[in-house]
């Protein structure tokens, strides 16, 4: 028999829905290594890094605009959910959701202005040019943070696993069938944006079954900023925050093949990926506690927000340093099984973003205590100091050290980032 909710931990059910997203992510982490290969080795080290470039500039655009709504939902909705207030909570949903639409219109937008100049830069054809705006702004109008927003409030960590899983399953069978027809960019890119197309589509569909009737009527959808104090500030605060830790990557890789051409972009978006798939790991843990943070916060029972915020920082201490030793010593097999020898100069470049990731798997079990705790601001003062070093530390080192520089500033700016994490974390389980 299942205990009731009450007679299990925070920290127990922060496992268990991690457990949960683990279960989605255990397969697609292991057809993520599949298309990757099948991306790398097919298309060659040149064509890879314009595919990069196409992919990194969607995805910094689309975290640049995005609201992080899912947070939203959570952090807001969650007060609602257990004041029995529905018609409240469905009108936050249905003004996050506006929000997520709003931004990916404003996304489309800037990437109308922005790949014109990135074709001028590349020396794409017109073609490929209108391909990356196709591309881009299926990846920007799949909206489903919402939707996310809706499982996790409603703890259908299960359910969530099974929809984000469609991702990469949908990739992996559009990378084996673009490599059967002599893969092309085209191709790929057709495979990815299916990808969204369809997981935002089983998002929303498994959403509407856990919440009905949420987004039936629109009228009075934006009394939902009036009646929900710091929801703008949190909205702002929350997609800030994402800019600067998300974009700002994705910016480098387009710094990197602005500076040293697509085939060098290609590596380090090579080893950028292998070292967040480490680091995707760490986020579904963050996704898992974030609302049980906000539960927490909400009682009247301090002393649990302490133990949660105690076990969790402790489980993300230990993976990261386990992933800090574990990259140098798996690295280079891992490049050579995975893209081949024509890839190995990404090694070292790994490394530093490896150590980078683990890094950032440590900062994950403090960071959440800030969201969930009501000092969404301070965190995102951490990100922008972390965001002006990343970039700092980039222009210093990359014009003598080339995408090793691009990789040294990204383990610096983890580094200061983890610090300054853990010493507000601190200073949040004291007050």
């Amino acid at each position: 028999m299942t205990p009731p909710i009450d007679a299990i931990t925070p920290f127990r059910r922060a496992l268990r829905n991690v457990g949960w997203l683990l279960t989605g992510k255990g397969v697609a982490a292991v057809l993520s290594i599949v298309y990757l290969a099948l991306a790398t080795r097919s298309l060659g080290v040149a064509k890879f890094g314009l595919f990069t470039l196409i992919l990194s500039t969607a995805q910094a655009v689309a975290a640049f605009v995005g609201f992080q709504t899912w947070q939203i939902v959570v952090r807001f909705g969650m007060a609602h959910r257990l004041a029995g207030q529905q018609n409240a909570l469905a009108r936050l949903v249905r003004f996050c959701l506006a929000l997520d639409i709003a931004g990916a219109i404003v996304g489309v937008a800037i990437l109308g202005a922005v790949l014109p100049l990135m074709r001028a830069s590349f020396g794409w054809s017109a073609e490929l040019t209108r391909q990356a705006f196709a591309f881009s702004a299926v990846l920007l109008l799949s909206v489903r943070s919402t939707a996310v927003g809706i499982l996790r409030l409603h703890d259908r960590f299960a359910v969530g696993a099974a929809a984000d899983s469609v991702t990469s399953i949908a990739r992996f069978i559009g990378a084996v069938i673009a490599v059967l027809h002599e893969a092309t960019i085209t191709g790929f890119l057709i495979a990815w944006a299916v990808a969204e197309l369809l997981t935002a589509a089983v998002y929303w569909i498994a959403a509407m079954r856990v919440a009905p009737g949420t987004l039936r009527h629109w009228r009075g959808t934006l009394a939902a900023a009036r009646e929900t104090p710091g929801l703008w500030h949190f909205a702002f605060a929350t997609n800030m925050n994402a800019t600067l830790n998300t974009a700002s990557r994705q910016f480098v890789v387009v710094l990197v093949g602005l500076l040293t051409g697509a085939a060098a972009a290609g590596n380090y978006r090579l080893a950028y990926q292998l070292s967040q798939s480490l680091v995707r790991l760490a986020d579904l843990f963050a996704r898992g506690v974030f609302p049980e943070m906000t539960r927490v916060h909400a009682s009247p029972r301090a002393e649990e927000l302490r133990t949660l915020i105690r076990q969790s920082s402790r489980l993300a201490v230990g993976v990261g340093l386990a992933t800090c030793v574990l990259v140098p010593l798996l690295g280079q097999p891992a490049l050579r099984l995975i893209a081949g020898e024509a890839y190995l100069d990404a090694y070292w470049v790994l490394v530093l973003l490896g150590l980078a990731a683990g890094l950032d798997i440590m900062a994950v079990g403090f960071e959440p205590v800030l969201l969930g705790t009501g000092h969404a601001a301070r965190a995102l003062r951490i990100r922008i100091a972390a965001t002006l070093i990343l970039f700092a530390a980039v222009g210093l080192l990359m014009p003598s050290l080339g995408i090793l520089g691009a990789g040294a500033a990204s383990l610096i700016a983890s580094g200061v980032a983890l610090l300054a994490f853990v010493l507000s974390a601190r200073a949040v389980a004291r007050g």
